[in-house]
């Protein structure tokens, strides 16, 4: 049965034709690379991703379009770990001062706190100042 007709069969509330429990089984689940997490994700880290995406040095970029790994760049805007390639596009964007900042380990949450506070005080300057 094609895909018209069995599609057709629910709108109509029949039972589909296709068994799609079985056709779901056999698909591979997408599995999340085993990274320790050393420090929990901040309380206030954006967007809240399920797993350790974005939370952990070195693990997988924040950005939610993209899933590469190495994750070095701390946002300082959104708590979270983003990839070179995405830190760079939003440095681009982000003015005088870099929101992403390369770390070279996984960030206690006052030391997190410690870099927010230091960008509202580089936007602060830059407000007095202009």
């Amino acid at each position: 049965m094609s895909y018209s007709k069995d599609l057709s069969r629910r709108l109509r509330k029949k039972l589909p034709m296709v068994d799609y429990g079985a056709i779901e089984a056999r698909v591979v689940a997408h599995e999340m690379p085993n990274f320790t997490m050393v420090v929990p994700p901040h309380p206030d880290k954006y967007p809240k991703h399920p797993g350790h995406k974005g939370s952990v040095f070195g693990g997988i970029c924040n950005r939610t379009a993209c899933s590469q790994r190495h994750a070095v760049f701390y946002n300082r805007g959104t708590n979270g770990y983003y990839c070179a390639d995405d830190a760079i596009a939003i440095n681009r964007y982000s003015g005088a001062h870099p929101l992403c900042i390369r770390v070279d380990h996984d960030l206690t949450h006052d030391e997190m706190n410690a870099h927010t506070r230091t960008m509202y005080e580089e936007m602060r300057r830059d407000r007095v100042a202009g």
